[in-house]
């Protein structure tokens, strides 16, 4: 409700840190979209998962278990800097068909880039030079 007091356009809820094998934690997520919905039944508007690439295939756990609670709208795929290759985003994008938003390269958000799907793809090919598109 202070969102709307102050007259926010956008209402931005971090809740980094959970992860899906919390039950306490995931009950508080649940929790949070509950109360939002009870603001704005309409809400939450955008869901996304930001998903750590070193993870694997654990992030399909992670992926279904917040799209269960919370309804993600869309995928964030971090720590794609080192040998993590980010495979498991494709598997994941397709199985929940949800769109990839953007990649972090790197440890700042200057670091954080918009998604491009002939980069990704080059990149997992292992290719040295980008895919004119």
């Amino acid at each position: 409700t202070q969102a709307r007091e102050r007259g926010a356009d956008v209402l931005l809820i971090d809740t980094a840190g959970r992860l899906q094998n919390k039950a306490d934690l995931m009950e508080e997520l649940a929790k949070i979209v509950r109360v939002v919905k009870k603001i704005d039944e309409s809400a939450p508007h955008s869901v996304l998962l930001v998903l750590d690439a070193t993870t694997g295939q654990n992030a399909v756990a992670q992926a279904q278990a917040f799209q269960d609670i919370a309804g993600v709208t869309g995928i964030i795929m971090t720590k794609l800097d080192g040998t993590a290759r980010g495979g498991i985003l494709v598997a994941i994008a397709e199985k929940f068909a949800l769109p990839i938003h953007a990649i972090g390269v790197g440890e700042t958000v200057d670091d954080l880039r918009a998604f491009d799907a002939y980069d990704f793809a080059a990149a997992i090919a292992g290719a040295e030079e980008e895919i004119d598109a």
